[in-house]
């Protein structure tokens, strides 16, 4: 008889050794256009991923909206065809469209299956460089955004989500703006031409394909984008615009009859190239970036305050920042606040058990594993690292102060950005 063998679930299993991660790198080349193109080939699925990044976010534009409003409108209508013939045209090959404009960069991308990627390629094409933005479309577009803005504007998550970055950077900077429904009103078919014209052009664009693919792809895609007959064109270097922070820490909104009050809590950070990137974002984890985090811990678990509390790091090309955010009863958002800043004392003032530490470095490392797996993601780590400025040695490097980084060292970065009267805080709410 085989001898039954029983797992002991109580104890955790002892880790190996670590391996080194071999991660595969973007190969980079340029059309003929000089616009650059990178590659990362790889994967076992008969999918390609067609990314084209332009000089078109927020940063870019000379008045609000005009830049996300652009970006969404690609797909509404081009000279040639109407919306509901692109979709159309886009569903028969199995492609799938995808748009998005950010602070620093508009994206436009698209995901076709290998055998009609030739065939998806034109249409990408046209939707680039000959977008009409069709009037009866724009009003569309601008009814919806508005009633969406006025449905938003009734939840306390929303209304802190778009009035927190302005405490960190000011309303003025692009980083900070804090959108308004009559802003809506000011955007105009003419202003979106203009500001397509000078910013989706080869000067500002870079192109990152992944999937599984062969050489002749590359060639098609400098057919169609790395022509001479796609002009590059004159642009003026966007008007730098000062970070001015709130001069006060302390925020409160009112919302009448809320029955939660919505909590964010940060402050201005340094760039994805600061010495410090890597060991805050490892403290992050701790604080509140898993659910087995501190904040979760504490806040949720133990004290039964809110259903989901989290903290994040974001960086951009000209600053980061460091926000906290949840959503607590009105009745307990005093008690929250307290436990809050009770966690960020914590980090500042006792060293993080190696036990927790340890679990989160397991956590960090499999969730960097992940990310790395297949072609798609693979091209996302790359864009993350180019769009800064950076190489592949800043994933060496995360890699090995993960490994390496103590708890003494954490608690020294807590100390120098973690102190409370360093904390800007905006509470959304019902009054007392």
């Amino acid at each position: 008889m085989e001898t039954e063998v029983k797992l002991d679930r109580t104890t955790m299993p002892v880790f190996g050794k670590e391996a080194n991660i071999d991660i595969v790198h973007a190969q980079e080349g340029k059309l003929p256009n000089g616009i650059p193109l990178y590659s990362v080939n790889a994967g076992t699925q008969d999918v390609i991923k067609v990314e084209m990044i332009f000089n078109a976010g927020a940063t870019q534009q000379n008045k609000p909206l005009i830049a996300d409003t652009a970006n969404s409108m690609l797909e509404e209508g081009t000279t040639k065809h109407n919306s509901e013939e692109i979709a159309s045209m886009l569903d028969y090959y199995g492609a799938f469209l995808e748009v998005a404009a950010y602070h620093d960069y508009a994206a436009v991308t698209v995901y076709s299956l290998g055998k009609h990627v030739a065939k998806v390629l034109p249409i990408l094409e046209e939707l680039v460089k000959e977008p009409s933005f069709p009037q009866q479309e724009l009003d569309v577009y601008l009814t919806n955004k508005k009633q969406r803005f006025l449905v938003e504007d009734k939840k306390v998550r929303a209304v802190a989500a778009r009035n927190f970055p302005a405490l960190l950077f000011g309303d003025a900077h692009p980083y900070g703006h804090v959108t308004k429904i009559e802003e809506y009103d000011t955007v105009k078919q003419a202003d979106l031409q203009s500001f397509h014209k000078t910013n989706y052009s080869p000067n500002g664009c870079a192109i990152i394909v992944s999937g599984k693919f062969k050489e002749p792809l590359m060639n098609m895609i400098g057919d169609h984008f790395g022509g001479s007959t796609w002009k590059a064109q004159q642009t003026e270097a966007s008007k730098k615009v000062d970070i001015t922070p709130s001069a006060e820490k302390k925020h409160f909104m009112a919302k009448e009859k809320a029955l939660q009050c919505a909590i964010r809590m940060g402050k201005p950070l340094f760039l994805k190239s600061h010495p410090d990137a890597i060991p805050f974002q490892i403290l992050n984890i701790i604080l509140g970036g898993y659910f087995g985090s501190r904040l979760m811990s504490n806040i949720r678990e133990d004290k039964g305050y809110t259903y989901g509390i989290g903290s994040g790091v974001v960086f951009m090309k000209d600053a980061g920042y460091f926000q906290i955010s949840s959503e607590v009863g009105s009745d307990v958002c005093d008690k929250a606040l307290i436990e809050i800043y009770k966690e960020l004392d914590r980090l500042c003032t006792e060293p993080i058990p190696q036990a927790e530490l340890q679990l989160v470095k397991n956590y960090a490392r499999g969730n960097f594993l992940r990310s790395m797996d297949g072609p798609f993601s693979l091209a996302e780590r790359f864009k993350h690292i180019w769009l800064h400025g950076l190489d592949y040695s800043y994933y060496e490097k995360y890699v090995s102060t993960l490994a390496e980084i103590t708890s003494a060292q954490l608690m020294d970065v807590a100390k120098k950005y973690l102190q409370k009267d360093s904390i800007y805080e905006l509470v959304v709410g019902a009054k007392k």
